[in-house]
């Protein structure tokens, strides 16, 4: 699109569509691998650039996944491989399918969910990220449910974007129902 009109000079729709164009933001390697048009030969730059709305898509879709993943650690101690316990091979978080309202310390939980994310998803900005246990007690008596707050900044050109998820703990099943609650 031309940003100069006929005498020369620079439109404010030229500037606008050129800073628009230099603040999109690429997708994560996986989705950039994924081909979701494979008859078509060449990419179009709409599938080479995102938005923010995709971006936090994208990262609620990977935050389930880490999430809904059970970690090597829940079944094998690895103290004596401190290497594996931070790597890819840990991916996901400890079970908490079976386990009792009464049993789980929630500080741990959200410790624990917050270093997983930390790890497993660098497109949140650690120093920003909140995981916070909001159930109320007495809706723990009659339901096996804990829900959890996740909220931050996702890493965005020209400057960080606030984000809120929500997420209902089913510990019977151990599933974690994460949804968006917004942007800040």
């Amino acid at each position: 699109m031309d940003m100069e009109d006929i005498s020369g000079k620079r439109t404010a729709f030229g500037m606008r569509e050129r800073r628009a164009a230099k603040d999109r933001l690429q997708p994560a390697l996986l989705d950039r691998l994924t081909d979701n048009e494979p008859l078509k030969k060449k990419e179009t730059r709409d599938s080479v650039m995102i938005t923010y709305d995709t971006l936090r898509h994208a990262v609620l879709r990977d935050l389930r996944w880490v999430l809904n993943t059970v970690n090597i650690e829940t079944v094998d101690d690895l103290d004596a491989f401190p290497q594996v316990r931070n790597s890819t091979v840990n991916f996901g978080v400890e079970a908490l399918a079976g386990r009792r309202m009464s049993e789980i310390d929630w500080v741990d939980m959200e410790q624990s969910i917050k270093n997983a994310i930390i790890h497993f998803e660098p497109r949140i900005l650690a120093d920003s990220l909140e995981v916070a246990c909001v159930s109320e007690v007495t809706a723990l008596e009659h339901h096996n449910v804990l829900s959890l707050e996740i909220r931050g900044k996702l890493w965005c050109n020209p400057y960080p974007r606030e984000f809120l998820f929500r997420t209902d703990i089913d510990l019977e099943s151990g599933h974690m129902d994460l949804q968006e609650q917004g942007a800040l």
